[in-house]
Parts: C-alpha cells; sequence; structure tokens
C-alpha cells in the first residue's frame, strides 16, 4: 500500500481543501483577473471593473474617483492580481509532490516505463487542477469556492484517487516482477529494499508538506489582508460595496 498512501498524501497536499480549511476567508462574487484587469461577475455577466488605468466601471459606467480613491483602488488590484493567482500556484506545486515521488519510486526499480500509466494520471490531475482557476486565458476564482472544494471538487479528487492508485498498484507490481524475473533481486533483498525506499519517501513526503503548509498560511494571511483592504475600500469608495470580493 506504500504507492497508493504516498502518492494520495503528495496530491492531497496541493488540494485546494486543505488552503479551505485553514483559512477563514470567504469569496462573496466570482473574480476575473485578465492580464491587468480585475473584474467582478454576478449572475455570469461582469458588474465592476478596474482597468490596467485603475479606473473603476460599474455596469459599464466609469466612476469619476479623485486620487486618494485611484491610489488605494490601485493598491487593491495590485494585491488581488498578486494573491489570488497564487493558490492555483499551491495546487500545481501539490501536485508536483505526487510527480517527484513517482520519479523516486521509479527510479529506485529502473523502470520508468511500469509507472508511465500512473504518471499520466498525475499530470492529467495538474491539468484539472489548473483548469478549475483558469478560463479562456483568464484567472477565475469562483464564488462561494470553498464551499465547493467540500462537495464537488472533494468528489473528483477521490475519483482521480482510486485511479491513481490502481495504476500505482500496477506499476509497482510490474516494477518488482521484471527485477524479480531478472534476478537482480531475492524476496530478503526486495524487502530490504522496499522499507528503504518507503522511509525516504516518507521522509521527503513529511518535508515538502511542510513547504505547502507554510505557502498555505503566507498566502492566507495575503487575502485576510486584502480583504481588510477592501473593507476600507469600501469606506473610501461606497459605490464598490455591492460587489464585494471577500468576507472574513
Amino acid at each position: 500500500m506504500l504507492m497508493k498512501k504516498v502518492l494520495v498524501a503528495g496530491l492531497l497536499l496541493g488540494s485546494a481543501s486543505v488552503y479551505a480549511q485553514s483559512c477563514p476567508v470567504d469569496v462573496q462574487n466570482e473574480i476575473h483577473i485578465a492580464g491587468e484587469q480585475v473584474s467582478i461577475y454576478q449572475d455570469d455577466q461582469p458588474k465592476m471593473l478596474i482597468d490596467e488605468n485603475n479606473q473603476v466601471y460599474i455596469n459599464g459606467k466609469r466612476l469619476d474617483l479623485d486620487s486618494m480613491q485611484q491610489k488605494a483602488v490601485a493598491a487593491y488590484r495590485h494585491g488581488v492580481k498578486e494573491y489570488l493567482p497564487k493558490m492555483a500556484d499551491i495546487a500545481t506545486y501539490g501536485v508536483g509532490i505526487g510527480s517527484d515521488i513517482l520519479d523516486e519510486v521509479s527510479s529506485s526499480f529502473d523502470s520508468k516505463a511500469s509507472f508511465a500509466k500512473v504518471e499520466e494520471l498525475i499530470n492529467d490531475y495538474g491539468q484539472k487542477a489548473q483548469d478549475k482557476f483558469y478560463q479562456d486565458g483568464e484567472f477565475v476564482m469562483p464564488a462561494d469556492m470553498f464551499e465547493n472544494v467540500d462537495t464537488d471538487w472533494k468528489q473528483e479528487f477521490e475519483l482521480a484517487m482510486k485511479h491513481v492508485s490502481v495504476e500505482s498498484m500496477s506499476g509497482l507490481f510490474a516494477a518488482l516482477s521484471q527485477e524479480m524475473k531478472s534476478g537482480e533481486i531475492n524476496f530478503s533483498e526486495l524487502q530490504s529494499k522496499f522499507s528503504e525506499m518507503k522511509a525516504r519517501i516518507e521522509e521527503k513526503v513529511q518535508s515538502r508538506s511542510g513547504e505547502i503548509s507554510t505557502k498555505a498560511k503566507d498566502l492566507c494571511n495575503s487575502i485576510q489582508a486584502l480583504a481588510e483592504e477592501e473593507q476600507q475600500l469600501h469606506q473610501a469608495i461606497p459605490e464598490l460595496k455591492n460587489y464585494q470580493m471577500f468576507e472574513i
């Protein structure tokens, strides 16, 4: 069961559910980031837009802002553009853990071909994680994202893990069978090699999980600060209150 446990752990570290459980910030409206522009969608329609010049448009009509208001908008737009896409980066990083572990397992058995199918599944899961956040070239943060993480996304993840686990067991069996057939190892040596690899991989997973936890915590702190900044922005520009991005 080693491959199943390790690969599941590695991929799970990058899932959005880890972040959702640790960060008390919710997304109120769908947020789009397209190049330098940030917009809020409601009912699948763009309602509020901050353009590359920090001009604000509500339902296509530009607000008349003074210099202080525009400075506040500029800082806010910069924070949204910088921090929100890091959610996708954490997911990608977590999937990378699974790939690293797979590489180490396959190299230990000198049989990368035996794990080709599970590598394909991991890469496919990584692409699906990206597709959750990127649509038609735009970064999209869905409204009520973390509620969906605990339902729809969790079910998709568990299904993917079942496929990964089955292929992991198949690849491991193929690699071990090849070494046994070639006479490279006997049963006793196989047990020893398996134990050594298990300890090595578990150590790597523990180390990398710490990295993910740190990244998620830092991102949470940044988004919490951004949510507080948004509250101040709404005081300066009351017209934006109906287009809230975050709620603490």
